[in-house]
Formats: structure tokens, C-alpha cells, sequence
């Protein structure tokens, strides 16, 4: 006797197209949070390395308005950005806070929203007034 082995078609379901993730953020998911592969951060990390972009650019371009973006193929500048990112991540609640003792109370706050090595790298460009 032989049976007869009927398959089942089950219908394919399209699936959301997977949403390429940048070096950037799987930088600062390794460095943050040890795990590449961990994506419940990757809001928060666009957003700071939104903010990073915007204070390479007004420090870059500070009088060129139209300069809108970064350029996403110089490495050097794509480097400082994520690494930006990650010292404005770490500063989620500690806002401006430098330093700080437990017994005698002591705190120290920083005068600039990133740290003057890191604000250093950066060199403004000149140009014509426009």
C-alpha cells in the first residue's frame, strides 16, 4: 500500500525589507553595548549621531548655512562622528557634570557640550563671504 504525500502550499508572506544598519551605529552598538547584534538602542544612537553631524557642521561651516550635510565618504570625519556620538550618549543625565565626589559633595561641571580634545580635532574652514 502506498500513501500519497500531499504538500501544503503555505502562502509567502512578503517581509519588511531589512533596514541596512551603518558602521556608525554598529560601532557604537559594540563599543555601548558589547553587542553588535543588540538593536534596541539604534533610535537614541541616530539621534546622536544626528546631534554630532550638527556640531561637526557649525564648527566646520560656522558662517555657511547652506553646508547641510557631512560628507558621508571621508572616513576621518565619519570616525569623529560616531565617536562624538558615543561621548553625547554617555551624557544621557549627566548633563554638564565634569566631576563629582560623594562625601564632601563635591561637583564639577564642564563648560562645553563635548570635550575639548574631541572639539580640538576639528579645524574650521575659511571662505568668501557671500
Amino acid at each position: 500500500m502506498s500513501q500519497e504525500v500531499t504538500e501544503i502550499e503555505t502562502p509567502i508572506e512578503p517581509q519588511e525589507p531589512i533596514e541596512e544598519v551603518s558602521e556608525q551605529i554598529k560601532r557604537m552598538r559594540l563599543e555601548i553595548l558589547g553587542d553588535v547584534a543588540d538593536s534596541t538602542k539604534d533610535e537614541v544612537f541616530k539621534l546622536k549621531l544626528d546631534d554630532a553631524e550638527v556640531v561637526a557642521l557649525n564648527t566646520l561651516y560656522p558662517y555657511d548655512y547652506e553646508q547641510k550635510e557631512l560628507d558621508k565618504t571621508n572616513k576621518r570625519l565619519m570616525n569623529w562622528q560616531t565617536r562624538c556620538a558615543i561621548e553625547l550618549y554617555r551624557k544621557i543625565g549627566t548633563t554638564n557634570v565634569q566631576s563629582y565626589s560623594e562625601n564632601g559633595l563635591s561637583v564639577t561641571y564642564m563648560t562645553g557640550l563635548i570635550s575639548s580634545s574631541l572639539m580640538n580635532e576639528l579645524v574650521p574652514k575659511a571662505g568668501v563671504p557671500k
